[in-house]
């Protein structure tokens, strides 16, 4: 009986383990983001339009995208309606988002960033192309695409497509200028 009554515990032990780990929590994943970022979406109502993409690693960056020598961030993100992938990008110098993709048309790069396989922070190419000496901009990249550089101008994003010939830095994040020779 006692034997009996042990195995019915191991069984329900080992079932409501294998059911816990089988869920996802991805609440947890929030805690990942720089203090303030999560809470700052929140008041902005932002949540009830879009969520968090945390099948892509890393699922945020930061970097100075508007040259004021403050961090800011880049989160992917889902329309909650369309299901389009995009990116928000939150500046510490003030409290809009600004969204691109996500179901909103953005240049050539359209409305759905479901493509985009990996991405990365990057100045030197900026620099080269002399649309900001300060900011920051991230590359966007599928192997089976060009790569694009996304910016910000003063006043909204732009986007800058890098065809095969165009040289760009494939350094670390938070790439630094090459030094001149």
């Amino acid at each position: 009986m006692k034997t009996r009554l042990n195995q019915m515990i191991l069984t329900l032990l080992i079932l409501s383990v294998s059911a816990y780990a089988g869920q996802t929590f991805p609440e947890a994943r929030y805690d990942d983001l720089p203090k303030g970022v999560y809470t700052t979406l929140v008041g902005s109502g932002f949540f009830d339009s879009y969520e968090v993409y945390f099948e892509m690693s890393p699922f945020f960056q930061r970097g100075d995208f508007n040259g004021d020598g403050e961090f800011d961030i880049a989160i992917q993100v889902v329309s909650k309606t369309s299901r389009k992938r995009g990116i928000v990008f939150l500046h510490s110098s003030d409290l809009n988002y600004y969204v691109i993709g996500a179901g909103k048309k953005f240049g050539d790069l359209g409305d759905d960033f479901s493509w985009l396989k990996k991405w990365r922070i990057d100045s030197f190419s900026l620099q080269q192309s002399r649309i900001s000496a300060s900011a920051e901009a991230l590359i966007l990249d599928n192997p089976d695409f060009p790569k694009s550089l996304v910016y910000f101008d003063g006043k909204s994003y732009q986007t800058y497509g890098l065809d095969a010939y165009s040289y760009y830095s494939d350094g670390p994040a938070y790439s630094q200028a090459l030094p001149q020779l």
